[in-house]
């Protein structure tokens, strides 16, 4: 139909429906990627797989990305901001500061049991790539960086007083973390108790000072000024 037969409303409908298309598209392409190379690395992974875990043709992937390197980079930016994403927690839980330890420990472990080769292969493709090694410099930095932010308010508040340095305290928990997401993918079974237990060691790292509940801290923390 020429676009004189086309009413404004006609053409600003076609060009929605085609972004939606687009973007779903997209996103199931990525959703391949990511699976593809969880499963077979960057390295093994072909484009016709990706293509065929998404759904699409191998031409449909040529679309969106140029290269297998440019889809992993996109990839390796969508798990970075699920990792910043673990710290982002409102309303009584951004107040207390257990239940905010607590929940910042289960989104991030929850993030690292669903994509721990994924993690391993950025690091390992960060050697080769520049643009994934600023990514992944940026997902262990960033993090690293809000949690010392959250470590200083807690000592200002007369909350915490770590025994170790700031900055160590920070970033000897992303091993803690990622240790923990190996042992619930061993032992799922073990979930709730594996992210009390990271949480309390968080506390204990930093020195937080108020008694902590003997049992869950999600079911026993009370809600305390400060976080």
């Amino acid at each position: 139909m020429a676009r004189s037969q086309m009413s404004d409303a006609d053409w600003a409908t076609a060009r929605d429906l085609r972004r939606d298309q687009d973007s779903a598209t997209k996103t199931a392409l990525l959703q391949g990627a990511r699976a593809v190379f969880s499963q077979r690395g960057f390295a093994a992974a072909t484009i016709g797989e990706i293509a065929a875990a998404a759904g699409v043709s191998r031409p449909s992937f040529y679309v969106y990305f140029a290269t297998k390197a440019e889809a992993f980079r996109e990839v390796a930016e969508q798990l970075r901001e699920e990792l910043l994403e673990a710290h982002h927690h409102t309303g009584p839980t951004a107040d207390d500061p257990v239940l905010l330890s607590r929940a910042s420990t289960e989104a991030f472990i929850g993030v690292y049991v669903e994509s721990l080769e994924l993690v391993e292969e950025i690091a390992g493709r960060a050697e080769h790539d520049a643009r994934v090694k600023e990514i992944y410099e940026e997902s262990v930095e960033r993090p690293a960086h809000r949690t010392r932010g959250h470590i200083h308010r807690l000592i200002a508040q007369g909350l915490a007083e770590p025994k170790v340095t700031v900055e160590y305290a920070a970033a000897v928990m992303r091993p803690v973390l990622l240790d923990s997401a190996r042992a619930i993918r061993r032992d799922p079974s073990t979930r709730e108790h594996v992210i009390d237990q990271a949480t309390r060691l968080y506390l204990a790292i930093i020195g937080y000072a108020p008694a902590l509940p003997g049992g869950a801290l999600t079911a026993q923390a009370e809600p305390t000024s400060g976080g």
